[in-house]
């Protein structure tokens, strides 16, 4: 079972899932939430979403908005001002609701191996096709085996998935392994599964 991304409050274990759309959103908005997603945007920045029921009679939402913006403090002075920054947090019916946005992927990644959830990185290259060289990939639009050799390349993108969580991109999906592809810039992965996707740069 993942260790929590708030663990004081054994906060988030939940998503998000937004509504397929043509064109990608700029950016998460806390009234779409339903499940964890985590959201690589078209200009190189990621958000993370998380959803998870609130019943603390002695923690305000408030308190919890300090603690997760404390959290990552460490983040901008460490990257630059405003590279980790807690963008929305809503309480209602009993859930709490919050979107993290960072400035980049390796923000993101620090911030996430940091709490105990790598469920997600991004390796390069050679680590992808030292870990991931002898699965096979499927091309997105054609539905067509490849080989990692072919697909893991400087080219794209590399995310390396591990569920529950709907993995989501501003820009396209080429090919992946594992998960369940939902379209161009969706594929969900479920609990205990993992994906490796390649996606455009």
């Amino acid at each position: 079972m993942r260790k929590n991304t708030f663990p004081v409050l054994g906060l988030i274990s939940a998503a998000l899932i937004l509504t397929s759309c043509e064109s990608m959103p700029k950016e998460i908005k806390v009234e779409d939430i339903n499940e964890e997603t985590i959201y690589m945007r078209a200009d190189g920045s990621s958000q993370a979403a998380y959803v998870e029921d609130f019943n603390e009679k002695y923690f305000s939402v408030n308190e919890l908005k300090g603690y997760i913006s404390s959290e990552l403090s460490a983040y901008n002075k460490k990257y630059g001002d405003k590279a980790a920054v807690l963008s929305e947090i809503e309480l209602k019916d009993g859930k709490v609701k919050a979107v993290l946005t960072f400035k980049s992927a390796k923000i993101y990644e620090a911030f996430n191996s940091k709490k105990g959830e790598k469920n997600v990185k991004f390796p390069e290259k050679a680590k992808a096709l030292s870990e991931f060289g002898k699965l096979s990939f499927t091309e997105t639009d054609e539905g067509e085996k490849k080989a990692a050799d072919e697909v893991l390349t400087d080219e794209y993108n590399i995310a390396v998935v591990e569920g529950k969580v709907l993995f989501q991109t501003g820009k396209k999906i080429k090919y992946y392994s594992g998960g369940t592809l939902e379209d161009a810039n969706h594929i969900r992965v479920d609990e205990g599964k993992r994906a490796v996707v390649v996606y455009s740069k």
